[in-house]
C-alpha cells in the first residue's frame, strides 16, 4: 500500500448548491460538528433510555456496511493489511475517532478494536455510568464485516471513555455460536 495518501487522493468533495447536495467520493453527506452529533446521541439516550441503543446500533451498522467498500475502493486496497491501514487513517480523517488497534484472535472468531476520542463519548466528560458508543458499536460491526469478509457479527463495547476508561474497546464476534 502506498504511504499515507493526501486528502485530494482519497476524498473527492463536490458541492451542488442548487440542490443542497454535497458528496464525498460520490456519497451524499452533510457536515455536522462532533459536539452536535455527540449531543444528538446523548439526547436520544436521555429520551429513550435503553431503547436508543438498537436505533443507534442499527443506524451505525448500516453506515458501516456502506462506508467500508468506499474506503477500500478509494485506497485501492489489495489485502487485509492494506484495508486495516486505510481504515485507521480514514477514521481519523472522518474525525469520528482514533482507531488505535485492531486485532483478530488466533482462532479468527473475535475482532477487538481499541478506540480513543470517540465522538459519542465526548459529551459525557468521563462521567457516564454506562458505555454509550452505540452508533460506533454498530458502525464498527458493519464495517469490520466487510473488511474481514465475515457475516453475522455482533459488537459490544467493553470499556468506554465516557465512563472514565482510558479508551473505548469494542469486541466483535459471531452473532451465533458454532454447533
Amino acid at each position: 500500500m502506498k504511504v499515507i495518501k493526501s486528502i485530494d487522493e482519497t476524498l473527492f468533495v463536490e458541492f451542488d448548491d442548487e440542490n443542497a447536495n454535497t458528496t464525498i467520493s460520490g456519497v451524499p453527506v452533510m457536515f455536522m460538528s462532533k459536539k452536535t452529533m455527540s449531543s444528538l446521541c446523548m439526547g436520544m439516550i436521555g429520551a429513550l433510555g435503553k431503547g436508543a441503543r438498537p436505533l443507534l446500533y442499527t443506524s451505525g451498522y448500516n453506515a458501516g456496511c456502506k462506508s467500508a467498500p468506499v474506503v477500500i475502493k478509494q485506497w485501492d486496497c489489495k489485502n487485509l493489511d492494506e484495508r486495516l491501514k486505510a481504515t485507521i487513517q480514514q477514521f481519523a480523517r472522518y474525525g469520528w475517532l482514533l482507531l488505535k488497534e485492531v486485532t483478530l484472535s488466533e482462532d479468527g472468531n473475535e475482532i477487538t478494536c481499541k478506540v480513543e476520542k470517540s465522538f459519542e463519548s465526548l459529551a459525557y466528560n468521563r462521567k457516564s455510568e454506562t458505555s454509550v458508543c452505540y452508533f460506533l458499536e454498530g458502525f464498527l460491526c458493519g464495517y469490520m464485516e466487510i473488511v474481514f469478509n465475515k457475516k453475522n457479527l455482533v459488537c459490544e463495547e467493553t470499556t468506554c471513555q465516557a465512563q472514565g476508561d482510558a479508551f473505548c474497546q469494542f469486541v466483535i464476534k459471531r452473532k451465533f455460536w458454532k454447533e
